[in-house]
């Protein structure tokens, strides 16, 4: 056995060609997408492969927002905002994503759409997931400001007194909004393919989705902005 071979020669368990194919069980994950004769149109593999990465990359985005949490309930709130700078880079091509499905023309989506049964990206596993954890990062977060004896008014105020809990609360408005550009995508998607008032395939109609963009998982860091602004304009205005 030469050099090169000794190197090349799969040592994990498994039956692919090399470890790098066993690692990341690249045989079953490209089976996972229909074949083709199976397509009710082509364009129906980018459908299958766009919402099959994406759910891929929320999963990660979900883990570590998890290990953000972990990180937070121990105060360590330089960790806790690398991991969720971190979650935010997962997110970005999820977004990107939707763009792709945009060139697929709403006839062509219509003959894919017959197979989906009562599919929905409503039900996606992904985007659920990281639902779920935005009130479990807010309590979290909460917690801490309790231990610290702030207020968010107070924290934003003496933010470079606290530094560390303060980019923890602007990593988490980071968050919000790129859920918030993700619901506002996904939306412009839906009325572009299929339109603005019609029902979607669980039954669902399409304005659903932009009453969904008015939920925010963190609408105390948003409003103190608010606050901040309307303070500052009576302190102006009781200098004139």
């Amino acid at each position: 056995m030469s050099y090169r071979d000794e190197f090349t020669k799969p040592i994990l368990p498994g039956k692919a060609a090399t470890d790098y194919e066993r690692y990341l069980r690249t045989d079953e994950l490209l089976a996972l997408q229909k074949s083709p004769e199976e397509l009710l149109h082509q364009d129906e593999m980018t459908f299958m492969v766009v919402h099959q990465s994406s759910e891929l990359l929320m999963k990660g985005a979900a883990f570590e927002l998890g290990r953000a949490l972990e990180a937070l309930d121990h105060a360590d709130y330089g960790n806790s905002t690398r991991l969720i700078r971190r979650a935010l880079e997962l997110l970005d091509p999820p977004i990107g994503l939707l763009h792709i499905l945009e060139t697929i023309t709403p006839y062509d989506y219509h003959l894919i759409r017959a197979g989906l049964g009562h599919g929905s990206g409503l039900d996606s596993p992904g985007f659920l997931s990281l639902l779920h954890i935005g009130p479990r990062l807010g309590k979290a977060f909460h917690e801490q400001l309790s231990r610290a004896g702030l207020t968010v008014g107070e924290l934003y105020r003496r933010h470079q007194e606290f530094f560390g809990l303060h980019d923890v609360a602007e990593r988490l408005l980071d968050f919000d909004e790129r859920m918030q550009i993700f619901r506002f995508h996904h939306l412009k998607l839906a009325e572009r393919i299929i339109g603005g008032h019609v029902v979607g395939t669980m039954g669902t109609p399409v304005e659903v989705l932009q009453k969904r963009m008015e939920s925010w998982l963190f609408k105390d860091l948003w409003d103190v902005r608010n606050q901040i602004t309307a303070a500052a304009n009576q302190q102006t205005a009781g200098k004139r």
